[in-house]
């Protein structure tokens, strides 16, 4: 049986949910997966699990995520499809925001 990882305790504040939202919301979208299911369920667990274990960092975080979603799905033949991701930064507007 795989245990959790223990997060000492910490609790999650407002910015950790908005970020592991974010990253989990940019890899469905970057590598096609359906948000409700059970690879998006696995996906979360991947997410939250590196996020316990100290991969604190969105941009790194958003990494991890993506290679494992992109390592699991066999490369298409067609051309390749290029995504841009914007990582939010502490005290920065994003180039859609006003």
């Amino acid at each position: 049986m795989h245990d959790l990882p223990q997060t000492s305790g910490r609790q999650l504040s407002p910015d950790d949910i908005e970020m592991l939202q974010r990253v989990f919301d940019a890899t469905c979208f970057a590598a096609r997966v359906p948000r409700r299911g059970e690879r998006a369920n696995r996906l979360a667990k991947f997410i939250m699990d590196e996020f316990c274990i100290g991969n604190g960092d969105e941009r790194t975080l958003l990494e991890c995520a993506l290679w494992r979603e992109r390592r699991r799905v066999p490369p298409r033949t067609e051309e390749t499809e290029t995504v841009d991701i914007w990582v939010a930064r502490p005290g920065r507007r994003s180039p859609h925001q006003r």
